[in-house]
């Protein structure tokens, strides 16, 4: 370079034009840095992160309304029933709570159902003279049903043995059959009444003409039990002697289970016998 274009240079460099040249340039490239700056950090919060609020236990139409103020969105992905547990109850959620998740995503629950799921009472198992415990673990394991005894009576086979079966005052089924149209709640309970071998009533049986061993066989397998003896002459064998006159008499009463029945024996079979 020239003396002559140095001295212009320097000349330039003092003078007001350069001056607002330089200005001019600074002041662009301040504004393309704010500018690129904030462009920047909104393309960055649109990106951003958020962690997952956590909704179980919340009612869903509650929960619905926060996630839309948190820009999430919300669906139902299934519904169970749950016994003591109100409809609508948040059970679990997908994503999990706490996790790091961009924003309008999609939350998928699990809810209580607002009604129980019903089974028909045809679909139940038979149950009449069957086991009650073996009854009760069935029903709790297949068919998500509770089971109580709400009765005893007096069976002359095993003890524990169903009898019938009701549901909210319907019997489903015993002795006479079963009804299967009755629509029974999951987690509800079926009352049963089961068989026992005492505790019952039983009707007094007809002891005349028999002899004393004849009768005490007959009441004991009924549950019940000879009572005083009275002897009418000389009686040598017991067993072999004839009942003539029973307390109390075979009129159709209904007595307790292990009642004693009270007899009059004779060494000899009575006139009026068959």
């Amino acid at each position: 370079m020239t003396k002559q274009e140095q001295g212009n240079l320097k000349e330039y460099i003092r003078s007001k034009d350069f001056r607002y040249t330089l200005v001019a340039i600074l002041v662009f490239l301040g504004i393309f840095l704010l500018v690129s700056f904030l462009w920047l950090r909104l393309y960055t919060h649109h990106g951003q992160e958020l962690a997952m609020p956590d909704y179980t236990g919340f009612q869903y139409e509650d929960a619905v309304k926060d996630a839309k103020r948190n820009k999430f969105r919300m669906s139902i992905q299934d519904s169970l029933h749950i016994l003591g547990k109100p409809g609508g109850e948040i059970l679990k959620q997908n994503p999990a709570p706490g996790s790091l998740v961009k924003s309008k995503r999609m939350i998928y629950v699990t809810i209580t159902k607002r009604s129980p799921d019903k089974i028909l009472s045809s679909r139940l198992p038979e149950m009449y003279g069957k086991s009650y415990e073996r009854k009760k673990r069935e029903l709790e394991e297949h068919f998500e049903i509770k089971s109580r005894i709400v009765d005893t009576k007096y069976d002359p086979g095993d003890a524990g043995q169903v009898l019938e079966v009701r549901y909210k005052g319907k019997t489903i089924m015993d002795a006479k059959g079963r009804d299967n149209s009755i629509q029974v709640e999951k987690g509800d309970y079926l009352e049963f009444v089961i068989s026992a071998r005492s505790g019952g009533k039983v009707e007094v049986p007809d002891l005349l003409c028999k002899t004393y061993e004849e009768a005490a066989f007959l009441l004991e397998n009924l549950g019940l039990k000879i009572g005083e003896v009275i002897r009418d002459g000389q009686i040598e064998n017991l067993n072999t002697a004839y009942v003539t006159i029973q307390d109390p008499p075979a009129d159709g009463t209904m007595i307790e289970m292990e009642s004693p029945i009270q007899v009059t024996v004779s060494p000899t079979k009575p006139a009026s016998c068959q």
